[in-house]
Order: C-alpha cells, then structure tokens, then sequence
C-alpha cells in the first residue's frame, strides 16, 4: 500500500500463519499445517494526522483448516480409539520496524513529522504488522475410523504505518549518504547506498540529475577500490548523462561533465589505456578552460586536477614537452589556489621532477623533489609514506648527477618509512627496492643491486601480475646490472622479458620499449650476435628519434652505438693461413 494517509486495502493482503499440533502420547503424532487468514474488513484507514499516523489501526482475522491424519491408535485394553481433546493456545507477534520490507525503490525511512512535511509523491507508505491469535485444535473420528484434525485461528491483525522516501528524495537521501561514507573511507557501505540509490533514479522519468551524480560517485568508488573496469562502466554512463544535460544548460554544466572526464580518464590510466586516458584528460580541460577564466577557485582547482592527468597520460606517451607544460601550469594554478605549501603541491612538483629527469634536466628535478620534500615535512612529519617517496625520488636524481652516497641514503630512508608503515611485501616498498638497486648498480655494488631488483620483481609479481610495466622497468634494470657483472646471457634473457612486456603494454615504438632494445642489442654484440644488433639497434634508434627528438642524450648514444656497431661490422677480420 502506498500514499500518505487514506487506507490500506487489507482484503488482497495475505497472511499466513503455520501451526504445529498433533497427539501426545506414546503413539502420538505432529502435523504442521499453513491455515490462511481473511480480514473482515476491507481496509483499515487513518486521518492524514501526526496522531492517527502513529496508531495502530486494527481489524478480525480468522481462517480453518483440516488434515487426515490416519487412523488413531486403540486404547491398551484393545477398546475403540480416545478422541483427544480440544487444544488451545494464544500467540502475539509484533514485527521490529528495522525488518519492515520497504521494496527495491524505496528510500531510506523517515518520521511521521517529516512525510506530512514532504510532497506526497515523495513518500511511500509501508506498514508494520502486529497480529494477537487464538488457535483451537479439534480432532473428529469419521464412521470409516479415520481420524480429521482441524485448526482454527483468530484473533486481530494490526498495522502502523511507517513512511519512507521515493523517487528524487530517496535518490538525493541515498547520494548524500553515499558521499558521507565516501568521504569516511567507508567504500561498502557508500557502493551499497549508490546502488540503492540507482534502482529508484532508474524507475524515475524524466531523469534525474543525481542519476549522473551517483554513477560518477561509483565509479570514484570503483577507481579507489582498484577496480577501473567496473569504474569505466559507471563512468562511461555518468559522462553520457552529463554531457546530455551540459547540451541543454549550456556553459553552466560543464563543470560535472568535466570531473567525469577527469576521473574517466584516471580510470583508463589505470587500465594501462593511455590514449583513452589523454583524450579523456584533453577533453576536461578543453571544457574547464572558459569556467576557470572568470575567476572561481572551483574551476581552477579542476582545472589543476585535469592537467595533472593530462601530464600523466602525455609522460606514458612519450609527449615531454606537453607534460611538462601540464605539470607546470597545474602548480601554477594550484599555488594561486591554495598557496605554495599545501601538501596537494607535492605531487604536483614530483611529477614535473620526473618529467624534467626524463629530459636529463637532473638540477632542476633536483629542486623540485627538494621542494616537494619540504612541503610534506611541514605538513606530515618525517616519518610519513609521501615523505618516503620524495625521498626515493629524490635518491634517483642524486644518482643521475653522480652523487651515489647520497642517492643510496635516500632510498634506505625511503625504504625505512614504508616498511614501517605498509609492510615488506607492499608495491611501494618494491617501487623504492627498484630505485636501491639502481642506486648501488651506479655506486659500483653490482651483487647488491641485483639482491634489491629480485626483491622487487618478486614483490611486484605477487601484487601486480607477471606482464606489469613496473616488472619490465626492474627486468630492464637488472639485465644492465648483469651487463656490468659480465653476465651476457643473464642479461639477455632479463632484457627479452622486459622487450616482450613493452612491447605489449608500451608498443613495440615506445621510447621505453626503444631503451630496452638499445640494451639487448649491446648485449647481443657481446654474444656474438652483430647482424641482429644491428638491425634491432637501427630500429631503437628511428623509436628513439621519432619519440624524444635527434638531440636527446638517448638518441645520440643509440646512434653513435650503431655508428660503431657498423665500423665493427665493416673491418674485415684477420684469418689464419696454413704455413707450408
């Protein structure tokens, strides 16, 4: 029954109560049987009052139903069967209002006080059952010796109406709930309300606006739960809905459509989808432009996230220069919005020291992770895991200027904090392993470096799967680790892994796939192998060109290895005559 206030039509309701009875003694016997109630009255109605609303309205109940039960058992004298007596019991049942069945597009419950408040389409009634029976169980012997027992119930069935939200209140109800436990970490219970909240929008016609809202919610949620196929769904189908409704409000709506796109684009990034994810990030800032132009910190503050992003996917194309344009107008923005040392700066400033370090700008990542380091200190003390990994960035910088000691004490540092805080076995920690056992190939401890790249594969491989990017990054680095201990053939199988990996997940022309080339063509030469380098070094070579530019450092060592490789290839070789 629905509606506030009115009635509620009791004839069509059903209710059933199951008896157990039966004969005592030694031969006894149980039966259950179900026996259905009809109400005497067709409907039990209350005044659209606080009072009457909160009274229990009741009407008679009564219903009979009868079983063989066979013959009975003779009496020990071997005379004619007892008839048992008539048995009588009393029951009163009341049901909880928490178990009170509220159906698949109702809401969450509200208080008499606050349904007669609301519009009427916004509240659904629902009732709690109460029901006081007076059960009698009869048995009756037939001339054929058969015995019939019959039970008969009445009594009175009560409701109290209860009221709960539907349609765009329940939706608002349940995304504001969502949000709540979204913000508190509390994913389960904030995925639970989303979808809750989705089987009501989905009944409602036109669509709603919180439609959107709530699909955006979960596929955040998704995206946090390390989920990005499900996230990319949510996404996929908040983005059409927003873009259908930025259509018809115009410049004002672009902000929603826009936060989709970015977090659409985060999702796709993580699925390793790295073109879907640019133009996602493209698009948002594309659309963020004009908004953050008149000035709102909201705009600015989105704009700054979808460049961030769009950085992100640009570095993992091989786009430097865009990326580093990216991550320095996101600081920018980000600065004016909040000031130079907010925390949200640091990542900010990590990610444009790795993007300067790719472009063997070392100084001046160098004072971007300094930097970065102060803000986290400041904000989080020194023992915090944002703190832990500027530190290994800042090792890895170290380390491409030369200074060795100092890049290796960073990394312990680092590594020091995250096994403190999430355990030896955690991604980060293999992340910083990665980065302590460049730092001591470079320092000269070939034996080390190779323990700490294990480490990490082994960490990686659990966590992340055998075909990660991460795991081809540690291949690669301990293929040049073997190449140093002079190790060919271990350092050519450690670089065929990680070919074969990025090549999968890069592309056979990545600058990263092209690194790795360049290495297992240098490490083919010293096995004997020329006119294969040759051809896989030509091939890193046009990648690397074509990626970084002719002038790039990786670029101009490629070409002077082939250059060489060709001389090489070139000199003819001395041979033995036999003397006479």
């Amino acid at each position: 029954p629905s509606g506030l206030g009115g009635e509620a039509p009791v004839d069509r309701a059903r209710c059933t109560v199951t008896v157990k009875a039966g004969l005592s003694g030694k031969s006894g016997m149980h039966v259950v049987l179900r026996v259905g109630l009809a109400a005497e009255a067709d409907s039990l109605r209350w005044a659209r009052t606080a009072e009457a609303l909160t009274t229990w309205a009741s009407t008679r109940v009564s219903g009979a139903e009868e079983c063989d039960v066979g013959r009975l058992p003779p009496r020990s004298n071997g005379g004619s069967p007892r008839i048992p007596k008539p048995g009588v019991c009393q029951h009163t049942w009341s049901q909880a209002e928490e178990a009170v069945a509220r159906g698949p597009v109702c809401g969450a419950g509200v208080s008499t006080a606050e349904a007669l408040a609301l519009e009427p389409c916004s509240v659904r009634a629902v009732f709690r059952c109460g029901l006081a029976l007076r059960v009698r169980a009869t048995c009756s012997l037939r001339a054929t010796g058969q015995a019939t027992l019959r039970v008969e119930v009445e009594g009175e069935l009560s409701l109290l109406p209860c009221f709960c939200l539907v349609g765009k209140e329940a939706v608002v109800n349940l995304y504001k709930a969502a949000r709540a436990n979204y913000c508190a970490g509390a994913d389960l219970k904030a995925i639970e309300a989303c979808e809750r909240a989705l089987t009501i929008a989905d009944a409602v016609d036109p669509r709603l606006k919180e439609l959107g809202d709530t699909l955006n919610l979960l596929g955040a949620l998704h995206l946090r739960r390390k989920t990005p196929g499900l996230a990319v769904k949510c996404l996929e189908r908040a983005l059409a809905l927003r873009m259908a409704r930025a259509a018809r409000e115009g410049e004002g709506d672009l902000m929603p459509m826009a936060g989709t796109l970015t977090t659409l684009g985060s999702a796709q990034q993580a699925l390793g989808a790295f073109p879907e994810a640019y133009r996602c990030y493209s698009r948002a800032v594309t659309a963020l432009e004009r908004p953050a132009e008149k000035g709102t910190d909201g705009a600015k503050a989105a704009l700054a996230s979808a460049l961030q992003g769009l950085g992100g996917a640009s570095r993992a194309l091989s786009k430097q220069d865009e990326a580093r344009r990216c991550y320095e107008r996101a600081l920018q923005l980000r600065e004016a919005a909040v000031g130079p040392e907010h925390p949200l700066n640091a990542a900010t400033l990590n990610n444009l020291g790795a993007i300067l370090q790719q472009q063997m700008k070392h100084r001046e990542a160098l004072a971007c992770y300094h930097k970065a380091l102060v803000v986290q200190t400041r904000a989080f003390g020194k023992e915090h895991p944002a703190v832990a990994a500027t530190l290994s960035n800042l090792g890895s910088a170290h380390g491409q200027l030369g200074d060795h000691k100092l890049a290796v004490d960073c990394h312990l540092r680092a590594l020091a904090i995250q096994e403190k805080h999430v355990g030896p076995e955690h991604p980060d920690v293999a992340a910083t392993t990665h980065n302590l056992g460049n730092a001591l190939a470079e320092a000269g401890r070939g034996q080390d470096a190779a323990k700490c790249l294990w480490r990490a594969l082994s960490i990686w491989s659990a966590t992340l799967g055998p075909a990660h990017p991460d795991i081809a990054a540690s291949l690669h680095s301990l293929g040049n680790v073997y190449r140093g201990l002079r190790e060919p053939k271990a350092a050519a199988e450690c670089f065929a892994g990680a070919l074969r990996i990025r090549e999968a997940t890069l592309g056979p022309t990545h600058t990263e796939t092209a690194r790795t080339r360049h290495c297992a063509a240098l490490v083919d030469c010293a096995l004997g192998q020329q006119p294969a380098a040759a051809q896989e070094l030509e091939a890193a070579v046009n990648s690397l060109i074509r990626g970084l530019g002719a002038r790039h450092p990786w670029s101009l060592q490629a070409r002077a290895d082939l250059e060489s490789l060709h001389r090489v290839m070139a000199t003819p070789r001395p041979t033995a005559r036999a003397s006479a």
